[in-house]
């Protein structure tokens, strides 16, 4: 038995990422034939948070506007709901988390959210990232290999932080103010990301040759860059035009899926600043 993407769907011409994500959820519960109730778990992977909310968690208000697990019963398990933040890499570890839930869940789903967005909630042309929501249905299913382990990469110093609002100097303004400073580049994210894929490669018995690069666009060479480094000769992104960020794993996932890319194992690679790196392979049905 392994753990499947029973849905993939992404959201964008928005300007909440709470709304956007909200969307997402809805519709992936959906394309997976689940309904609320039967959601186990809501893990929201979203950094950039609108208005620059600090409580309660994002995940709670994107559950409560996706209409998850808002009526409890007697006899039932509430949704649990919670935020897991490590940019770009979170999806990877959200998937890690959902595995471990999933294994005490034979029949159950988690739910996988992700977007960024500018706290204004306004169209902002300076923000550093592609405000696209995002979601992933997981489940077990017993004709599937599914995810791998999570394995991951990062470099040996505390990061210093990428996203902040100046408290000092935020003023009326604050809650829809953010800075954004983007230093890591493209060798530095290569390095570890290349490490986390090949650890993740080898402990799941693949070759390069024989996967599909997902990865997001952190740098517009890092693709290329990293798959060249792993020797792989097929890599897919998003189709945004800037960095999904969150999203970006997800949305990659879709891009594979229209173009009919699923039928191979796919290796999920992220990267951000730090630099930290995330790695997990995938294989499907009927893919071995």
């Amino acid at each position: 038995m392994g753990i499947i993407i029973s849905s993939a769907v992404t959201q964008s011409g928005g300007v909440s990422s709470v709304g956007q994500a909200a969307e997402a959820a809805r519709a992936a519960l959906t394309g997976a034939g689940c309904t609320a109730e039967q959601v186990d778990a809501l893990i929201n992977v979203g950094v950039y948070r609108d208005a620059n909310l600090v409580e309660p968690a994002v995940a709670a208000l994107i559950q409560q506007a996706a209409g998850i697990g808002l009526d409890y019963r007697a006899g039932e398990l509430p949704c649990l709901s919670f935020d897991l933040m490590n940019g770009a890499c979170g999806l990877v570890n959200a998937v890690g988390v959902a595995s471990s839930l999933l294994a005490d869940l034979p029949n159950g789903h988690v739910v996988v959210v992700s977007g960024d967005a500018h706290p204004s909630q306004r169209a902002d042309a300076d923000f550093a990232f592609e405000p696209v929501g995002a979601a992933l249905v997981l489940e077990n299913h017993s004709d599937a290999v599914g995810f791998g382990g999570v394995h991951v990469s990062a470099g040996d110093t505390l990061p210093d932080p990428q996203g902040y609002v100046t408290l000092s100097a935020m003023g009326t303004e604050g809650r829809s103010s953010m800075t954004v400073e983007l230093a890591t580049g493209t060798a530095e994210l290569v390095e570890h990301a290349a490490t986390a894929a090949r650890e993740a490669l080898a402990a799941d018995g693949l070759d390069a040759t024989s996967v599909v690069l997902l990865c997001g666009k952190p740098t517009p060479d890092f693709a290329a860059t990293l798959a060249a480094e792993l020797g792989i000769d097929t890599v897919i992104t998003d189709d945004f035009a800037g960095d999904a960020h969150t999203s970006a794993l997800t949305a990659a996932f879709v891009a594979a899926r229209d173009a009919g890319a699923t039928g191979r194992p796919l290796l999920f690679v992220a990267a951000d600043g730090g630099p930290t790196a995330a790695a997990v392979t995938y294989r499907g049905l009927g893919v071995q």
